[in-house]
């Protein structure tokens, strides 16, 4: 690799990395390396001969500002490991469309609750370093994350970034105020028996939801004559208003979410991620025929049909934990998602 080689995301000096410490398919070629802002970044070798040509503008800056949030809080939730496989063109396109910008308040509130994640203690000093851990933090650029580290400290949310002005790393403190506001924004409805059910609107996901997916929510306790939790899919719920708030709003409401990835729904994922952030417990599902990619006729709910690919299970949900369910056998679907609930939703 070229000593001065710079990542085309951010335009940081970069490193190789070898192609032994990746899950590398022989019949795939491609092409990692470390960059101190985004990560290990490992790249299809497509997606590096349309940038070497310079075919056309793959990318905006405002879109590499995304990929760089995407990517580095990939490799953290990752623990700094390469992700299944390389990325594709489409994959990183997929990034950019599906990531919701923040506003203001929700960048500083964003920022709080991952320093919040820091500490093992409480008074544990948290070591900041603005010039490369700005995209980790969901913020733009370098002056963007000092500016939103220096309204937390006037808030009274944290105390240190004055005290290290113009120094690389900050040493920041929560405060009693920033507890309570992190007490705020992690608290769960824990008296809520709504659960979110996020999936794909197609015919045939209708006997998915009426005979596996909500009877399983919708389970009865011994002795009890109301279900132990309600679940709603956002088109069943009759309404006025647009139709992005009242999913927020729903997803706010409600204790848990089962999150079925049939279908690779650019709207499902960016639900999860919402209850997520949330601080919400994300049960996922998938039937055994979208998990990897391939080509099939689909029946929409107008009962016309369309070709569409199959892609498979996104790379970023790739690695967790969910339950695989066949269209052929729902009564086990309904009672490994009811197994599951009972375990993890106390």
């Amino acid at each position: 690799m070229d000593a001065n080689a710079k990542c085309y995301f951010c335009d940081s000096t970069i490193t190789d990395v070898r192609h032994s410490e990746l899950p590398l398919p022989k019949h795939i070629r491609s092409y990692a390396y470390n960059c101190p802002i985004c990560g290990l970044v490992w790249l299809r070798d497509d997606f590096l001969e349309m940038i070497r040509f310079e075919r056309e503008p793959v990318f905006s800056p405002e879109d590499k500002e995304i990929i760089r949030i995407c990517l580095r809080n990939a490799h953290e939730q990752r623990g700094e490991k390469a992700s299944p496989k390389p990325l594709t063109l489409s994959d990183l396109g997929e990034m950019v469309k599906q990531y919701r910008q923040l506003d203001p308040l929700e960048k500083m509130d964003k920022v709080l609750e991952m320093i919040g994640q820091e500490p093992q203690y409480v008074g544990q000093q948290i070591e900041v370093t603005p010039s490369l851990d700005f995209a980790h933090y969901h913020c733009s650029n370098e002056p963007e994350l000092e500016r939103i580290l220096y309204l937390l400290e006037v808030s009274n949310l944290i105390t240190g970034p004055s005290g290290y002005f113009g120094a690389a790393t900050k040493i920041l403190n929560i405060t009693v105020k920033g507890y309570e506001r992190l007490r705020e924004l992690r608290r769960v409805a824990k008296d809520s028996r709504q659960c979110f059910v996020a999936m794909w609107f197609t015919l045939d996901m209708v006997n998915a939801y009426e005979k596996a997916i909500r009877p399983a929510i919708e389970y009865f306790e011994p002795g009890q004559s109301e279900p132990r939790f309600r679940a709603l899919k956002i088109d069943q719920k009759e309404h006025t208003n647009d139709i992005n708030d009242e999913i927020i709003s729903e997803i706010r409401r409600s204790r848990f979410m089962v999150c079925d990835l049939t279908g690779y729904c650019g709207g499902v994922y960016w639900e999860a991620g919402f209850a997520r952030g949330l601080g919400l417990e994300v049960i996922y599902t998938c039937r055994d025929d979208w998990i990897k990619p391939k080509t099939e006729n689909l029946v929409l709910q107008d009962s016309t049909t369309r070709e569409v690919k199959r892609e498979g299970i996104h790379f970023d949900l790739e690695h967790m934990n969910r339950i695989e369910w066949k269209a052929d056998d729902l009564d086990g679907f309904r009672d490994k998602l009811t197994k599951r609930i009972k375990a993890v939703i106390v």
